[in-house]
């Protein structure tokens, strides 16, 4: 009988009656790792990378668990998707893959994908090859082990709900058979206490469940049925497509809130845990209107008991409000109306783009500023906590351009597995409780063209002013254009900063060509100017530098926002000694190619990456994490020298990234250096750790002698 162990972390506390009724189907003998034990902290450490939130932390020391004692494998499936149309957050899909990369001790990670996204059955294939790898042959024994599996699933529910009991309680009246204990009469007012079971119910958590109901009964998420609290929800735009665990959560909280089964509530959240940041406004705003005292408690593995309970007892001494008159749970905004002028976030240089197009459409629109300061106070002051740092910028920016005669707001849309398609509507809410007056447009994918063209062909219709479908069309077209241009352009000022002997003729080159580019009015206008700069850039006078050849790669935004990296790219272009030649191909123009036109050599790039990161990432994990692992491991056999990966504080698909680049680097011996960006980063520390990352090129390359001439060749 071959053992199995499951580490009691993340997808243990949601899904443990299913994994171990599915494994005990297949004759495995299931080891549980033990609750965990300061001992358990101190092999956090097994953890590859800082950045990952407690929960992943306690996933890794509690395989590490496992491993010291010698159980021969590991279940940790990659929760995809557990319903239609819906997600799982990034760290439950890539939690495996970086499980994986992190062992090395002969112990296989059986991860079965489950991806319900699109309705189909066919990721029950990977649960065949996890039973295969365990002797079982029989596919129909597997498929009935499944069938088991689910149904142990939806008794835990039903129990949990039926009998309000935490997530420990419903396993252990599961895996003992006992019938749960008579709750007897309680005192005192209830209190609500939501938050992922892998955090309250943690030895991180210092036994807050415990502490809260010396108050009083507590209830929790898992006590609410989910259809009740899905239908909660109903009043938050695509509600149906927030992350599974998160719309229980929520759903659970709205539900408690609106029939006063709570007096007060306490949402619990781990350090940097992303899709916390996008329920919590949502939490606090329904806590707010119904008069509830709400508390947001933040815990990592350095929380300490005393001032836990400090500051739990200040809260149990504020005295709930009156409970205010009925009103609206989230105020619909009017029907669309007139608007003078037309903002939106920047997004490196696709602002000039977006404005062009607007222009042709006859519609003004106002430029947006760069991420100043400023423009970070604008963001920061009013966004909730842990929020990555492109949601607090573009938040910023659009608090500045309202302020500056916009009235109307142009944003992407489109929920994913990252938090980006959270930022319009979130923003609107945040905006509009600040009293600006604005309309919000926001455009998502037209695909599925059967359900999505109509809504995206109607917000195309009202920012154009109602402009025909072939004005608009054109209008794209000559956007595009320009996105283009400037990114060829900055293509190739990447190659000559590395190579022109008066150093800075290829920044003020780009200077003027943006600037014409942005002053153009037509198509074969920009044509031209692409055309009379790449020849200008060809008759430079150059000097044979011997450049090493710098990959960035990372999260789009901050790879493209200069403003934020601290013009990156220049001040690698500007290095003396020794001279960098940068390898940039994240653009907007990849993305357009790749996403909406679909060009061959941009599929078949996108297929490229996607076969190089396979060994090390199986799946898309949000934003740009997966094309970050596949340009890494393509990196060696394109002459790249080294890797610089930038992600902003709290981005959960670079996250996964930066925990698997740590095997890719050791296995291709690929420097990598990855930045953390956030509003307190310091040009001075980064420059510093640039410096650093450059000698350290300078010595291999001294080392190794001269690159292939091949690689450092030119493709115009």
């Amino acid at each position: 009988m071959p053992r199995v162990g499951i580490p009691r972390a993340m997808a243990y506390y949601y899904l443990y009656p299913f994994m171990h009724a599915f494994l005990t189907a297949l004759g495995a003998e299931v080891v549980l790792s033990p609750p965990t034990t300061k001992g358990t902290l101190q092999k956090m450490d097994f953890c590859p990378t800082d950045e990952p939130c407690v929960a992943v932390k306690l996933l890794f020391a509690h395989v590490r668990e496992l491993l010291d004692a010698r159980v021969p494998y590991v279940f940790v499936p990659s929760l995809v998707s557990l319903e239609r149309g819906n997600f799982c957050c990034p760290k439950f899909i890539g939690a495996p893959y970086m499980i994986r990369n992190a062992l090395a001790n002969g112990t296989t990670c059986l991860a079965p994908v489950i991806d319900l996204y699109h309705g189909r059955h066919d990721w029950q294939e990977s649960f065949v090859e996890v039973a295969y790898r365990l002797g079982v042959t029989s596919r129909a024994r597997v498929l009935q082990a499944l069938k088991r599996a689910w149904a142990a699933q939806e008794a835990y529910v039903d129990l949990a709900t039926a009998h309000r009991l935490t997530a420990p309680e419903a396993f252990a009246c599961l895996t003992t058979g006992r019938p749960p204990a008579r709750r007897g009469p309680t005192e005192g007012p209830a209190i609500g206490v939501i938050g992922h079971p892998y955090v309250l119910y943690d030895a991180v958590s210092l036994d807050l469940i415990r502490i809260l109901k010396g108050y009083g009964p507590v209830i929790t998420a898992e006590m609410i049925p989910p259809e009740a609290a899905r239908a909660e929800l109903q009043g938050i735009l695509e509600s149906e497509r927030l992350w599974n665990f998160e719309a229980q959560i929520l759903g659970a909280a709205l539900y408690v809130l609106r029939r006063g089964l709570v007096e007060r509530l306490v949402l619990v959240g781990s350090f940097e845990c992303g899709p916390e940041s996008v329920i919590e406004s949502y939490v606090e705003q329904e806590a707010a209107r119904l008069g509830v005292p709400f508390l947001l408690l933040t815990v990592d593995e350095h929380t300490a008991e005393a001032g836990l309970v400090t500051r739990v007892e200040a809260f149990m001494d504020v005295a709930p409000a009156e409970r205010p008159a009925p009103q609206a749970a989230y105020p619909v905004p009017g029907p669309r109306r007139a608007f003078t002028r037309v903002g939106t976030p920047s997004m490196g240089y696709l602002e000039v783009a977006l404005r062009a197009a607007l222009a042709d459409c006859g519609v003004e629109s106002v430029k947006t500023p760069p991420a100043g300061q400023e423009i970070i106070r604008l963001g920061k002051e009013v966004s909730p906590e842990f929020i990555c740092l492109p949601f607090i910028v573009t938040l910023g920016q659009m608090r500045w351009l309202l302020e500056h005669g916009v009235d109307c707001l142009l944003m992407v849309g489109g929920k994913g597995r990252c938090r980006l398609g959270w930022y319009a509507q979130m923003q609107e809410a945040i905006l509009r409780r600040l009293g600006y007056d604005f309309q919000m447009v926001i455009i998502d994918s037209p695909l599925p063209l059967k359900q999505k063209w109509g809504a995206f062909r109607d917000a195309l219709k009202f920012v154009t002013r109602d402009k025909s479908l072939y004005r608009i069309v054109r209008a794209i077209y000559f956007g595009y254009h320009k996105m283009s241009a400037i990114d060829e352009a900055e293509r190739l000022c990447h190659w000559l900063r590395a190579f022109e002997r008066e150093r800075g003729t290829a920044d003020r080159l780009f200077r003027r060509f943006l600037a014409r580019v942005d002053r153009a009015s037509e198509v074969e206008t920009v044509r031209r100017l692409r055309d009379d700069f790449r020849r200008a850039v060809l008759a430079v006078e150059r000097e044979d530098t011997d450049p090493v050849r710098v990959r960035i790669a990372g999260e789009i935004w901050v790879v493209l926002e200069s403003s934020i990296n601290f013009e990156l790219e220049r001040m690698l272009g500007r290095h003396p000694d020794p001279r960098v030649w940068v390898d940039r191909e994240i653009c907007a123009t990849r993305w357009f190619d790749q996403h909406i036109l679909h060009l061959k050599s941009a599929m078949e790039r996108k297929r490229e990456i996607v076969r190089a990161a396979a060994p090390y990432l199986g799946t898309e994990v949000g934003g740009h994490g997966l094309t970050t692992v596949g340009l890494a491991a393509c990196a060696p056999r394109e002459g790249i020298d080294g890797l610089i990966h930038l992600m902003p504080f709290t981005c959960m698909p670079e996250i996964v990234a930066q925990n698997i680049l740590v095997r890719v680097s050791r296995d291709l011996d690929l420097p990598v250096l990855t930045l953390i960006l956030t509003d307190q980063t310091g040009e001075a520390g980064l420059e510093t750790r640039v410096e650093a990352f450059l000698d350290l090129l300078k010595e291999r390359r001294r080392e190794r002698g001269r690159p292939d001439p091949r690689r450092v060749r030119l493709t115009i």
